[in-house]
């Protein structure tokens, strides 16, 4: 499994670097954040990298007004067609073809369809999912295609509703599926149906033999690897960590604020504020909290040389690479031979986090709302449902 960069705010940077750091990989382009000139000059320094520029229409609500994004030319079409530019009346031609004309100017191949948001997944949104991808190849070519499948939060937990996904989307004439699912709240996840109903819908779309990439993910989604998902894509801010429709109408307050700077210790799955690196050095616990020695591990070598580690002037842009990297670095080795090594690999990082988080919690060491203590049980709980629910195909298909 990959880590692609899901490009956010003020990220052209960090996705030079980390793609240059890392011989390729890829990026996933935002309207939101991009203007058309930026999408085109970042998308030809991704190829230069040695990386796959994807371009995200982000028309996942009609309604949308943040200024940026239905300041692109392709929007245009949305507002002018009214209902029909998702559902294969003369607006989906019309739409496509806007999109398809920016991605050729981009020097993008590979292609993720526009696609509303599915609240509920029911006939009328599988109809029109249908619709447009029926129009699609008419403006792409042979070039690979990947149907967006934007889900509530609320659709994600229906067994029903995904089980509709994985059938109809067999018949669809694409390469792929770029996933993207609304979080029930805030930043990771603690509810274990959302969770296990992810991987079994991940996994069953993988099952089709097709390209799974999943947008906004974060490392509690390193359990992906599990439903053989092919990429997982994450950024700098929350809003591209976890998906939630309101960044669409709103400019986002981590565009201006929110500059606390976070600790990602892939140990413990956790993150942490400065000082609380503090009181673990104090505490001759420091030492767990760095990167194992199997990391590359040197955007986050100032915190660990001797010095208190909030006094060393480690700032957002290596905290935001060191987290990125490190993603990468567990992206790569998540997925095993077999689908039990998987499960098996999973299971044993989630023992490990435990097990260094209780000593670390005994001395008030902990990452507050980023502390992966409360949902190392929600993951072992969604691991289960996938064992389950796919465990004898996903052996046969690895």
């Amino acid at each position: 499994m990959q880590t692609y960069l899901q490009i956010g705010h003020g990220m052209m940077a960090h996705t030079k670097e980390l793609l240059g750091r890392w011989g390729g990989g890829g990026a996933i382009l935002s309207p939101r954040d991009l203007e058309q000139a930026q999408i085109c000059r970042l998308a030809a320094d991704v190829t230069a990298a040695g990386g796959e520029p994807l371009f995200d229409p982000q028309c996942y609500v009609r309604t949308a007004d943040h200024e940026n994004l239905i300041a692109h030319t392709y929007w245009e079409q949305i507002r002018n067609h009214a209902t029909g530019a998702f559902t294969g009346g003369p607006g989906t031609d019309a739409l496509l073809a806007a999109i398809a004309a920016l991605s050729a100017a981009a020097g993008i191949h590979t292609h993720i369809l526009p696609g509303c948001l599915a609240d509920p997944v029911d006939d009328v949104w599988l109809d029109a999912q249908a619709a447009l991808i029926s129009v699609a190849r008419k403006h792409y070519g042979n070039e690979p295609l990947l149907a967006t499948i934007a889900l509530s939060s609320a659709a994600l937990r229906s067994e029903d509703q995904l089980e509709a996904i994985v059938d109809g989307a067999t018949e669809w004439d694409v390469q792929g599926y770029y996933l993207v699912a609304e979080v029930p709240s805030g930043y990771l996840v603690d509810d274990p149906v959302w969770m296990g109903n992810l991987l079994i819908l991940a996994s069953g779309l993988k099952l089709h033999g097709r390209r799974v990439v999943a947008g906004y993910s974060h490392h509690q989604m390193l359990c992906l690897a599990a439903a053989n998902v092919d990429q997982i894509a994450c950024g700098t801010f929350l809003n591209v960590r976890a998906f939630d429709t309101s960044k669409f109408f709103e400019r986002d307050s981590d565009d201006i604020s929110r500059r606390t700077t976070w600790y990602y210790s892939p140990e413990t799955l956790s993150e942490y504020k400065l000082p609380f690196l503090d009181i673990a050095m104090t505490c001759g616990l420091l030492g767990t909290l760095r990167p194992s020695t199997r990391f590359a591990r040197d955007y986050s070598d100032p915190l660990f040389a001797g010095a208190q580690p909030s006094t060393v002037g480690w700032k957002e842009t290596e905290a935001f690479r060191h987290y990125l990297d490190i993603l990468h670095q567990q992206s790569e080795e998540a997925r095993k031979a077999t689908f039990d090594d998987t499960i098996d690999a999973c299971q044993k990082q989630l023992d490990h986090a435990e097990s260094l988080m209780r000593p670390l919690a005994k001395q008030g060491i902990r990452g507050q709302d980023r502390d992966f203590a409360n949902l190392v049980d929600v993951n072992r709980a969604a691991l289960a449902r996938l064992v389950a629910a796919r465990g004898p195909r996903l052996r046969r298909k690895w």
